[in-house]
């Protein structure tokens, strides 16, 4: 018989020797008590359009295509599109990176984008008899246009080029954007009564003051297409990068020399290197900075080193001239100093030079916009951009402004979401918008990190990765897309992998732990708090911490 005597050390408490579900309350010995809260994921977080990714892709898993293609585009209208040339920060914020590697959000959203192609964006519930017009055709402008129809109102996009899509179209190559991905987005807005009216542009043909009188509202959203100025002898002998990626994009695809420089290390001055490797050109690419400062998307800096693109670093031009049909170029060595208003070490001048041979330069050094069409009221300085609100008004009521005209030279994701937000405050003052569901009214700032993530419900796999597509099968030619979209099977297994982060996914692991049959299924998780006595494992065992242990008096 086992010895008892040292029972009467512990306090006295309730012991039941039957099931406690219907006998007796156990509610009543609680003082802490489980709660579903949906929190707010990482990669959500870390998205500028905040897109609710465990929520969408937890629909796609379940097959319904149509309400996953709903949830993202509430935030972001072109999956196809975002899904190909967004950096995705996503992956830089998931909570699987440090167990196993991140997630591939921006392949499944890539997936969800083709898988949708055949259906339509959702359309206005509504019309308020509005008229907004939109300036510029980029990410920013067709985002602030789908918002804008899908609030109620009458949307006009001006374009000045023969088609829409700006930079989409004509500013990035087309192996990494079809031009049909663009078309098939342009067309969908189209079919929601967006008007295109294209080969007009902002200036003495078509005010801002006519524009005001025509419409409503205005929404610029004209971008950044001006090349800085270097300020070094001869510069005018080189070629703006900008511009040369605009031309291949029109089916220029002329190598200007097979010696090719790049001065940058941007987005631009990749996309510049890269396409004239394609196209046969011995490329090198001139930095001022080492390869850690480059502000270009680091796989894109990657992959233009497995093409073939040379690197020269800490390397300055000072000055070009023509010499024996070749072009010279007097290139300063720098090195790194103490951190810049960037953050980044400010490059030093060392006075060391050396001159270097080129058949082509091109300068890709940073982009600014046009500021010509605009009243000194609406300009900032320093910087030369607009000054604008967070939601893109200006000191004009009517007019708004999206995207780089206002923020400089940033990634697709952010103009589209600067575009929805000024979108949403032209609907805040002409009336009209669009219904919110509960989730995207009421969403938590509150993050899940990583130590709150069970990892026992996970099993380590390697992430799904896309194919490149050998070049002798790429679509179009040597420009042609060259990576490969994933599988169904292989974007439901990538789907698996998320921890599902602040979303309850209904995996049912806290029912089945549950010690007092006190959680009720609809759609998620429901407390009979009569029954439940707080012991806890709910919270402790959800998998993505959903649900949360709090005191007894908290309001939750």
């Amino acid at each position: 018989m086992s010895d008892l005597s040292h029972v009467d050390r512990y306090p006295e408490i309730p012991v039941s020797l039957l099931a406690s579900r219907g006998v007796l309350r156990t509610g009543e010995w609680r003082n802490m008590r489980p709660v579903a809260r949906e929190r707010r994921a990482p990669c959500s977080d870390a998205c500028p359009a905040a897109v609710p990714v465990p929520r969408y892709l937890h629909l796609l898993a379940q097959g319904r295509l149509r309400e996953a293609y709903e949830t993202f585009t509430l935030r972001n209208p072109f999956p196809a599109i975002t899904g190909r040339v967004c950096p995705h920060f996503c992956e830089a914020a998931c909570n699987r990176d440090p167990y196993d590697g991140p997630l591939s959000i921006r392949a499944l959203e890539r997936y969800l984008g083709d898988a949708a192609a055949g259906l339509g964006l959702v359309g206005p519930e509504g019309e308020t008899g509005k008229s907004v017009a939109v300036v510029g055709s980029g990410p920013a402008g067709l985002a602030a246009a789908y918002y804008l129809r899908r609030s109620g109102h009458r949307v006009v996009v001006y374009e000045k080029r023969e088609k829409p899509g700006g930079l989409l179209r004509y500013g990035i190559p087309e192996y990494r954007l079809p031009e049909a991905v663009v078309d098939a987005e342009v067309a969908r807005l189209g079919a929601l009564g967006i008007e295109f009216r294209t080969g007009v542009a902002l200036g003495p043909g078509m005010s801002l003051e006519a524009l005001k009188e025509a419409h409503d509202a205005v929404v610029v959203a004209t971008g950044a297409w001006e090349g800085r100025p270097m300020g070094m002898e001869g510069e005018s002998l080189l070629e703006a990068g900008l511009e040369y990626l605009e031309q291949v994009a029109r089916g220029h695809h002329t190598l200007p020399g097979r010696r090719c420089a790049v001065i940058g290390g941007g987005n631009t001055a990749m996309d510049v290197a890269r396409v004239l490797r394609r196209l046969g050109g011995e490329v090198t690419v001139l930095y001022r900075r080492t390869a850690a400062e480059m502000p270009a998307i680091p796989e894109e800096v990657a992959a233009a080193a497995r093409d073939g693109v040379r690197f020269e670093f800490l390397s300055l031009p000072r000055a070009a001239a023509k010499e024996a049909g070749a072009l010279r170029l007097t290139v300063e060595r720098m090195r790194l100093g103490e951190p810049d208003a960037s953050g980044r070490a400010r490059p030093e001048p060392t006075g060391e030079t050396v001159d270097l041979e080129f058949d082509a330069v091109f300068k890709a050094v940073g982009e600014r916009a046009d500021l010509a069409p605009f009243p000194d009221a609406m300009r900032q300085e320093p910087g030369g951009w607009l000054a604008v609100g967070s939601d893109g008004s200006t000191a004009d009521g009517a007019v708004f402004v999206a995207g780089d005209l206002a923020t400089g030279p940033a990634t697709v994701v952010e103009a589209i979401a600067r575009g929805r937000r000024a979108a949403d405050a032209v609907s805040a003052r002409l009336g009209g918008g669009y219904d919110l569901p509960a989730w995207a009214a009421e969403e938590s700032p509150d993050v899940v990190a990583p130590v709150e993530v069970n990892h026992a419900y996970f099993s380590r796999r390697a992430r799904v990765e896309p194919s490149e597509v050998p070049p002798a099968d790429r679509v179009g030619g040597i420009l042609g897309e060259e990576t490969a979209g994933i599988a169904a099977a292989d974007a439901l297994a990538e789907i698996e992998r998320c921890f599902s982060c602040g979303y309850c996914n209904q995996c049912g692991t806290c029912f089945v732990f549950c010690p007092d049959a006190a959680i009720t299924w609809d759609d998620g998780p429901v407390f009979d708090y009569d029954y439940c006595k707080g012991c806890g494992i709910c919270s402790v065992e959800c998998p993505g911490h959903v649900l949360l242990f709090v005191r007894e008096r908290d309001d939750g």
